[in-house]
């Protein structure tokens, strides 16, 4: 089983056991309970809120086993509550400089060690053998797909293409991600070499990510990784010339692409295509504004 941040620092001799049990529950009680989180993002509106409440306190029960109950609980609020959990929980790696168990730069250093072995190996790929039989022989032969039939070869491999594409896309590979521009952030006057090392280390997971992913031919969210990995080439090369405001902003919408691939991975993971999730206009409307504005960074 694959090694969480804070167990490889604990491996490593760099915190205690105890020090991480301490952090763990500093950022689980930092961070808001779901119904605070539901209602101040208008995730589920107010009635229905009302109506889990007294459910709660009818059966003695607990807050998202009463939004099952009552219909109200779904695989996108689900998804909405896991993003805003992920702009409010406080990082692991701030705990523990704030409690001075690790200083930023030697953070920086493990981190940077962690997110190298992040990066996923492309399996290599088989040509796909169809049997054409006549009334006098059966012949294998390999075939090339046609662009049109991706969704039905998808549906055909289902199974396999997207536990693969589970394990790949993983959700521990998201916050790792999401640590390092949160320090990128914090190291913005302190050491520019970090920044570009951390940069570097996204780098090589999403190019890693992308290149898997075009092999299972889904091409949108090959399309954000794309525009990612384009804006984080472009902010390496120009970090000299980047204002901290500009290096802030950049991070800060890089980290809304992050989890805006995630969302989409789900909704892949849900379907076995990215069509359903393109169908909402609003989604694609999401989807195409964040395309353009990596695009326009820096």
């Amino acid at each position: 089983m694959s090694k969480y941040f804070g167990e490889f620092l604990v491996e490593k001799g760099i915190i205690t056991k105890d020090n991480l049990v301490d952090a763990l529950v500093e950022q689980v009680s930092s961070t808001p309970p779901l119904c605070q989180i539901v209602f101040e993002n208008n995730i589920i509106d107010s009635q229905k809120l009302f109506e889990i409440f007294r459910h709660q306190q009818d059966y003695s029960s607990d807050f998202i086993s009463s939004c099952k109950t009552l219909g109200c609980w779904s695989q996108e609020v689900q998804f909405k509550i896991n993003a805003c959990l992920d702009e409010l929980r406080k990082p692991l790696g701030h705990i523990l400089v704030s409690r001075g168990w690790i200083d930023l730069k030697k953070l920086t250093h493990m981190l940077d060690e962690f997110l190298s072995q992040l990066t996923v190996q492309i399996p290599k790929t088989e040509p796909v053998a169809v049997q054409i039989k006549t009334p006098e022989i059966s012949v294998p032969i390999v075939v090339s797909v046609p662009a049109s039939s991706t969704d039905d070869l998808l549906e055909t491999i289902q199974p396999g293409i997207l536990s693969e594409f589970d394990e790949t896309f993983d959700e521990k590979k998201k916050k790792m991600v999401r640590v390092a521009l949160s320090l990128i952030k914090d190291n913005l006057e302190a050491d520019p070499n970090v920044c570009k090392k951390l940069f570097s280390d996204i780098l090589k997971i999403l190019t890693t990510l992308n290149d898997q992913l075009a092999m299972l031919a889904l091409e949108k969210i090959t399309e954000l990784l794309s525009a990612m990995i384009g804006a984080i080439t472009k902010i390496n090369a120009s970090q000299g010339t980047l204002s901290k405001d500009k290096l802030s902003q950049s991070t800060a919408e890089l980290t809304k692409a992050i989890d805006l691939a995630w969302t989409l991975k789900q909704s892949i993971l849900t379907e076995a295509t990215e069509r359903s999730f393109f169908s909402d206009q609003v989604q694609r409307q999401i989807f195409d504004t964040q395309i353009s504005t990596l695009k326009g960074l820096v």
